[in-house]
């Protein structure tokens, strides 16, 4: 019986080092909403938005996490600040009580989030809108189901636009002033080089019925696409051609985000996180111990946050890791 508490004594001591050594660590969020966008101001102060209009706010690194009080209980998608003080929340209602409404509408703050005045999009229908994105400008464009695509007008309200495109749109994103992309269903992947005045159907190699989630560039010219089915593409001409990358995995991924042109990162489905150093051409899994749905990963500084599905926040410590890789003892051989 001695030998075999022993053996449990070093186990847990195993765990417990394994766990203390893990690069992405679980914070605790004090909630079970599902968590679906998260934004930081700097470096100390940022938001998540999830279900049931949970919007948490941290003013140390993210170290804690704080509910503030619910101004609605519809689904808040997406957060978005053009600075401290103006930005946007992508809301949703619940489809059977939504009533003569449409699915989506936005909140405006012009305080940096302590008050929100809610703002429709005209003539929205039944569409659901995905994604508002922003060139430096403030242009602002949203996307949706079934090709819906609107843009912010001088006036501050959104109005339907002309789309050439009929599939369901999930993401987009503005490289410059000028150019950008939007992907979706259906191998939908679309460039822009006027600010979204055009969209042009880029060139797709590798699977070209491909569902796309999520879009990122590190710069004008060098993009990532993520999708359904493991899948990842490249871009290395500002969008106008993509040619698919071996992820390793069949997992969706919903998330995509790039350090610089080499380091980034991808998230998905049972708690997914791959990590690149050569810009795509080599995808490793890391290992997180999660089965939740990961949606949003972002960098901020030397500290990475992955949100997902369960209240799930996960944080990696580039500072952290230097520390740990420091104090690492040093194992010396026997003579």
């Amino acid at each position: 019986m001695i030998w075999i508490k022993k053996i449990l004594v070093l186990l847990i001591c195993l765990i417990g080092f394994q766990t203390a050594r893990a690069d992405w660590v679980k914070h605790n969020a004090n909630t079970l909403a599902w968590l679906h966008d998260i934004y930081f101001f700097n470096e100390t102060r940022g938001l998540i938005a999830g279900s049931n209009g949970t919007l948490l706010e941290t003013k140390d690194g993210g170290k804690s996490w704080t509910k503030r009080k619910n101004f609605t209980d519809d689904k808040l998608r997406q957060i978005y600040f053009s600075d401290d003080y103006s930005g946007w929340l992508l809301c949703e209602r619940d489809i059977f009580n939504r009533g003569a409404n449409s699915v989506s509408y936005l909140m405006k703050t012009s305080d940096g989030g302590e008050s929100w005045e809610k703002v429709e999009f005209k003539n929205a229908g039944r569409s659901r809108i995905t994604k508002i994105f922003f060139n430096q400008k403030g242009k602002g464009i949203a996307i949706g189901e079934s090709g819906a695509l609107f843009e912010l007008q001088t006036d501050g309200t959104w109005e339907k636009s002309p789309s050439p495109i009929r599939y369901l749109l999930l993401d987009g994103i503005f490289s410059d002033d000028s150019h950008g992309a939007i992907v979706g269903a259906g191998g939908g992947v679309y460039f822009t080089e006027d600010a979204g005045a055009n969209w042009n159907q880029a060139n797709i190699f590798g699977d070209r019925s491909a569902k796309f989630n999520a879009v990122f560039f590190a710069d004008r010219k060098n993009g990532w696409a993520v999708g359904a089915q493991g899948k990842i593409f490249q871009t290395v001409s500002g969008g106008k051609t993509w040619r698919e990358q071996n992820s390793g995995v069949s997992k969706d991924l919903f998330d995509v985000f790039f350090l610089n042109t080499a380091e980034g990162w991808a998230v998905g489905g049972d708690g997914v996180i791959l990590h690149t150093k050569t810009a795509g051409n080599v995808w490793n899994a890391e290992n997180t111990d999660l089965k939740h749905k990961l949606e949003k990963i972002i960098f901020v500084g030397k500290k990475g946050f992955a949100v997902g599905f369960g209240g799930t926040i996960l944080v990696y410590d580039e500072n952290a890791k230097a520390e740990r890789s420091v104090s690492k003892p040093i194992l010396q051989k026997r003579n």
